[in-house]
């Protein structure tokens, strides 16, 4: 009878401790989980890319061209940083940068022109947060460039990149990204 006694008291005890370390558990799993950004699930994502010719966000002498009498510029490189945001207006709110660096890989020049490119999106919108990863080829018809993979919401993505130019009023060039994921 003593032991029956014992086990009920040691039960609701019991239980207590076991509530509080669930719930424990579980409020470090939510600190956690609020800290991580939300996935993006959506399929497509759109933003406007800043470029300002007078900008220090752009350097034309990276890498020289290889030999300008027999091929253009090839081989030249160019790193920029430049503004993302949320609107065609270079004034909208911004939402983070683009960086990266191209390499002219046409020996005929421009209008025919063609550059490697690899750049890195770090985007915040305030729901969604991350990088993007971009490489492909852009030219002077049609950018389309390979998603191949981010870090915070866009953690794992695939997909391409369409690239539109739509200000084209030198000093400032505003190029709409249109993104879609797989």
């Amino acid at each position: 009878m003593e032991n029956m006694q014992k086990l009920q008291i040691l039960t609701p005890v019991a239980v207590a401790l076991l509530i509080a370390v669930l719930l424990s558990d579980s409020s470090t799993s939510l600190v956690r989980a609020s800290s991580t950004p939300r996935p993006f699930k959506k399929h497509h994502l759109h933003y406007y890319v800043q470029l300002d010719t007078r900008s220090p966000g752009i350097s034309l002498k990276f890498i020289p061209p290889i030999n300008t009498t027999l091929s253009a510029n090839f081989g030249a490189g160019t790193l920029f940083a430049l503004n993302v945001t949320k609107d065609v207006e270079p004034t909208s709110r911004r939402l983070g940068t683009v960086r990266g660096y191209t390499v002219e890989t046409s020996y005929l020049g421009f209008p025919d022109s063609a550059l490697l490119e690899v750049a890195m999106v770090e985007y915040d919108d305030g729901k969604y947060s991350g990088t993007l990863q971009l490489q492909g080829l852009a030219s002077q018809q049609l950018t389309e460039l390979a998603l191949k993979g981010g870090s915070g919401s866009f953690r794992g993505v695939h997909g391409y990149l369409v690239v539109t130019l739509v200000v084209d009023h030198l000093p400032t060039r505003t190029f709409r990204h249109d993104v879609t994921f797989f």
